[in-house]
């Protein structure tokens, strides 16, 4: 259940002698004294205390940090003399990268009031570190792939996480930005995947990737018994490791390797044999939705549902996901050209990257900007063009071991 904050809230809390920070035997040596701090909050004006969830405080001092879960309730914290960092984080409930956090220093040498004031800060934890959709032998469509990596420093879980290929042609405005609604990205040229889950079933450690796979098999196989074409799938990725597939149950044509199922949510087109289909260029979206509502849920909401505006078709429907429920989003367009129109709000991506040429067994990868303890960081500046390389090895399931300038 969502908790629900004051605008202004006082957080307080009495310290306890087996709190880290008033330990008896450490913290209070003889002649040191305590006092109480009173720490309020304010929220951003364009935030409702209602939309707020996950709230936190965190106190450092030169030798500790201690982290301090936050309710409505005020309390009190009584402290050690000293000096103290005080830092409240939170989260906006029902925009996906949408984070609150502020922080500000005090001397506590007396009862002491302090206001931390919170701003929205945008940032992504699930994100795309490699997209493979280029091709790697003529006309075979089946070898596409994607990673996801978790590129904070929390567990995150892919349960009900979406995985999506918005409509539009990269050249000129789609039907839904021509039409004033460009905060809406309309999906389902083909289908609509998501993570199955009840929220906690599918943990994802700090740092670590999982790898999507259109059809979960060793692609370089793929010629079956007719051994003399061998050489032209050498080049197509073996995908046989693949920690999830993409499996379109609608469609009788698709097979069913062994890796598990992401659960397909929308769908209209019942003859597209493969996922997010573009050589030449195509968008991808990670999505999330507000805690509490399933993939499924959304789905069939009637106000999820669109016909493609601005005209009077009404042969063919699209699932639209609002741009505030976008964790992540990869506007790749097509190299031959130099006329790209944006198909995302600049917000999810600032500029599009170029696309590998059509069939060349390459991919985009984001850029690794530092190595901790074997563990890679990754660009993320919603700008794919600065964030991601071109012209990179199919390399699926391996780990970079090196900086990228």
């Amino acid at each position: 259940m969502r908790k629900k904050f004051l605008k202004n809230g006082i957080i307080a809390m009495m310290a306890v002698c087996g709190l880290a920070f008033v330990s008896c035997s450490e913290d209070n040596d003889e002649g040191m004294k305590s006092y109480k701090l009173t720490v309020s909050y304010s929220l951003p004006s364009d935030v409702e205390a209602s939309n707020v969830e996950e709230l936190k405080l965190i106190l450092g001092s030169t030798a500790k940090n201690d982290t301090l879960s936050l309710d409505a309730n005020p309390k009190e914290i009584e402290l050690p003399q000293g000096q103290y960092k005080v830092t409240v984080t939170g989260k906006v409930a029902d925009e996906a990268k949408a984070y609150l956090s502020g922080s500000t220093s005090v001397d506590l040498y007396a009862n002491t009031p302090v206001t931390v004031n919170l701003q929205k800060v945008m940032q992504s934890s699930l994100i795309f570190k490699t997209i493979h959709n280029s091709g790697s032998k003529q006309y075979y469509m089946h070898e596409s792939y994607f990673e996801i990596v978790n590129n904070s420093d929390e567990v995150q879980y892919l349960d009900n996480l979406i995985l999506t290929a918005p409509t539009g042609n990269q050249q000129t405005a789609n039907a839904w930005q021509a039409n004033g609604y460009e905060d809406l990205y309309a999906c389902g040229q083909g289908s609509v995947v998501a993570f199955p889950g009840n929220g906690h079933d599918y943990p994802l450690q700090p740092g670590e990737s999982v790898l999507i796979a259109n059809d979960a098999t060793n692609h370089k196989l793929a010629y079956g018994e007719d051994a003399s074409q061998a050489a032209d799938y050498a080049s197509c990725p073996d995908l046989s490791n693949a920690d999830w597939e993409i499996y379109l149950d609608y469609n009788a044509n698709d097979v069913d390797y062994d890796a598990p199922n992401l659960k397909t949510i929308f769908y209209n087109n019942q003859y597209m044999f493969a996922f997010g289909l573009g050589v030449s260029g195509r968008s991808y979206v990670l999505a999330k939705l507000p805690e509490g509502m399933t993939p499924e849920a959304y789905a069939a909401l009637e106000s999820s549902v669109m016909y493609e505006p601005g005209t009077s078709s009404t042969t063919m429907t699209y699932l639209v996901i609002p741009s505030k429920y976008v964790l992540d989003a990869v506007d790749i367009y097509d190299p031959e050209t130099e006329n790209h129109y944006p198909t995302f709000l600049p917000q999810d991506d600032a500029t599009g990257v170029k696309g590998n040429p059509m069939y060349s067994a390459k991919c985009i990868r984001r850029k690794v900007t530092k190595i901790e303890n074997g563990r890679p960081y990754y660009q993320d500046t919603n700008n794919s063009a600065a964030d991601f390389l071109r012209d990179q090895p199919l390399t699926p399931g391996e780990t970079p071991t090196s900086v990228d300038e």
